[in-house]
């Protein structure tokens, strides 16, 4: 299965390499936006904006949002997440971490209201690399597992260019995005 030799090469490089990098614990106070790229079952490929953010509340807990909008053809559809979470630093540059969503999409043919839940790693193999990797569940109409793996390269400690890719069951999505970490 190559989604999850991803997940755990991912994983088994965060840990390895984070033990001896100088690098600093995962920034959980960004914003970030970006292309974003479905490729589904059926040809249905759309392509859009996201923007998403994560806001640490205090040492352990977070909330997070995601807006995107796609299109292909005459078809358009909006995602929405929002939710929170628990971290928990590992070691001095990995944390784990537990979240639970509200998910909505909207779309011209299908609205509806569901849920995710999650759980993964984020680690700084370097100052200016980070890895993570994630399995989750989301249900929407039915449910789907998730397995997302992604790396973002730090210029300075505020901005950064990443990509992730997940693996669902009907498409799977890829964003490129510019985050601002403050």
């Amino acid at each position: 299965m190559k989604a999850s030799s991803i997940i755990a090469i991912t994983a088994l490089s965060a840990s390895m390499f984070s033990l001896s990098a100088a690098a600093d614990t995962p920034d959980w106070r960004y914003v970030e936006g970006g292309y974003l790229s479905y490729d589904g079952d059926g040809g249905f490929d759309p392509d859009g904006l996201q923007v998403n953010g994560k806001y640490l509340l205090d040492p352990n807990f977070y909330v997070n949002g995601e807006f995107g909008w796609a299109e292909t053809g005459n078809i358009d559809f909006t995602t929405l997440t929002l939710g929170g979470g628990y971290r928990l630093a590992l070691n001095s540059t990995t944390d784990a971490y537990v979240g639970a969503n509200f998910e909505r999409i909207d779309a011209d043919f299908y609205d509806d209201n569901g849920y995710s839940l999650n759980a993964g790693v984020r680690s700084m193999l370097t100052p200016e690399l980070e890895v993570n990797g994630e399995l989750g569940y989301l249900d929407l109409d039915d449910g789907d597992i998730t397995l997302k793996a992604g790396a973002y390269y730090y210029f300075n400690p505020q901005f950064a260019v990443g990509a992730n890719y997940e693996f669902m069951d009907d498409a799977d999505v890829f964003q490129l995005s510019a985050r601002y970490a403050f």
